[in-house]
């Protein structure tokens, strides 16, 4: 994953905890200015019992450079400073965070561990996906004029009863087709009707540029 994507993912654990923290969310990547000139963003601004907050989010551990970073942001928007991240780079930070005044939140392991699993499991669901996909594609050198005709029909729509419909046949004929074309190995066995209407579209595109 690019480190932009890491970044915006933090990003978004932040808000989220700071929500669940009683937090309210002002605005995200607001635009630094001073004198009408801009000097950098604040990734976001939030509000607890009265107190605006200029939040810096790190997608890692909190550096000392990270701490000034963040006091000087807060000090030119006229803000409280706050760094939110998943640990400290060293024993340092605390000291100098307590000495400027910066509100220091690390995010607690059990959120950072979900949403990283959780991020992966849907990188690999998508990849799987994409992957079967891609996987049938390779029919399109088998395909004869029927094998299109069947597939056009079932791609026409959403279920059974919506292709029968649009095709004038019953929906015991369009069964028969999907049965056809999983026998002859072009849609797969045992995947759901969406996916196999979904397929259906996608090669019935796809085959006809692939010759």
């Amino acid at each position: 994953m690019s480190s932009k994507r890491v970044w915006r993912a933090s990003e978004a654990l932040a808000i989220s905890y700071l929500e669940s923290q009683g937090f309210n969310i002002f605005d995200v990547h607001r635009k630094l200015i001073v004198d009408g000139v801009e000097v950098s963003d604040l990734d976001i601004v939030a509000e607890k019992d009265g107190v605006v907050y200029a939040v810096e989010v790190k997608a890692g551990n909190i550096s000392v450079d990270d701490l000034r970073q963040a006091y000087v942001n807060a000090k030119l928007a006229g803000l409280k400073p706050m760094i939110i991240g998943r640990g400290v780079a060293d024993d340092r930070v605390e000291v100098v965070a307590r000495e400027l005044g910066v509100h220091l939140n690390i995010l607690p392991d059990i959120i950072v561990a979900s949403v990283n699993e959780l991020r992966e499991a849907v990188y690999e669901a998508v990849y799987s996906a994409i992957n079967d996909i891609l996987s049938h594609l390779t029919v399109c050198v088998k395909l004869t004029e029927e094998d299109n005709r069947l597939l056009s029909i079932i791609a026409s729509g959403e279920n059974i009863a919506d292709i029968a419909g649009k095709a004038g046949i019953s929906e015991k004929e369009v069964v028969s087709i999907i049965a056809r074309l999983v026998d002859k190995g072009i849609l797969p066995k045992g995947s759901p009707l969406k996916t196999l209407i979904l397929l259906a579209r996608i090669i019935a595109v796809t085959c006809r540029y692939y010759k």
